[in-house]
């Protein structure tokens, strides 16, 4: 019988962590995306089985929400469970809890299925008979999917920087790890205001892949006071954008 939710207890880095002594909004996205590997196992569906059949999981959209925000050494539970399906997207949901069981941070993700060899999506059905289309488990860490975020006609952005995808940015897929993102959107950020202010709510969409050596245009904008969006572009096209709510 498969349990109602894959659990990790963790007692935080300090490499996780920020002049603050916060966790760093980047950082979660590499717990998230650990378990999520480990989760994935547990339904039946791992990495390597669908590898077999020249499948792999590919993040398309997250948001998370920080509710309050670990410090420095806490102790902490970390929970995920496979959520249910929407049209070609498998969603998965994601709950960070204190020692005394109060949330600190909820979190949706949305995947796709992809063929290795075409690069393009594939059914959601072809992974039937190894997991069961229906939630693990009742209850959602959001009430909504996470959202596409769309850049707003108009909208100039205030300043672009570049980053050439590097050897540290990479995964054992060959390209650019989807935990390395955040970092790069937040980074692109004033310096200022990421010491200062801390995210409630980070959403991203991922549209299209980077591999090492690719140069990426990051381009930054001001949506209101609190709010700013993050677009990354090679060639013309959409990477990924994200926004990030102070």
């Amino acid at each position: 019988m498969i349990p109602p939710k894959c659990e990790q207890e963790l007692s935080l880095p300090c490499y996780f962590f920020d002049v603050n002594k916060n966790l760093r909004p980047a950082s979660f996205f590499d717990l998230a995306q650990e378990i999520a590997v480990q989760g994935s196992a547990m339904v039946g569906a791992p990495d390597w089985v669908l590898k077999d059949r020249d499948i792999a999981w590919i993040l398309s959209r997250m948001h998370v929400r920080f509710e309050q925000y670990p410090r420095l050494y806490d102790k902490v539970l970390l929970q995920t469970w496979h959520s249910g399906i929407s049209g070609p997207l498998y969603t998965r949901d994601y709950l960070m809890l204190d020692a005394d069981g109060n949330v600190l941070v909820r979190a949706t993700s949305s995947w796709i299925l992809m063929e290795i060899s075409t690069r393009s999506i594939t059914r959601v059905e072809r992974i039937f008979d190894l997991m069961s289309p229906e939630p693990q488990c009742d209850g959602r860490a959001l009430d909504a999917n996470a959202p596409k975020v769309v850049w707003p006609k108009g909208l100039e952005p205030e300043y672009t920087v570049g980053h050439t995808v590097q050897y540290s940015d990479t995964d054992y897929n060959g390209h650019a790890n989807n935990a390395r993102y955040p970092v790069w959107a937040y980074d692109a950020l004033p310096l200022e205001m990421v010491r200062e202010s801390h995210p409630k709510d980070f959403y991203i969409n991922y549209n299209r892949e980077l591999h090492p050596g690719e140069m990426v245009q990051l381009a930054v904008a001001r949506r209101d006071p609190s709010s700013w969006l993050v677009e990354g572009t090679r060639d013309g096209m959409q990477n990924f954008i994200c926004r990030v709510d102070f």
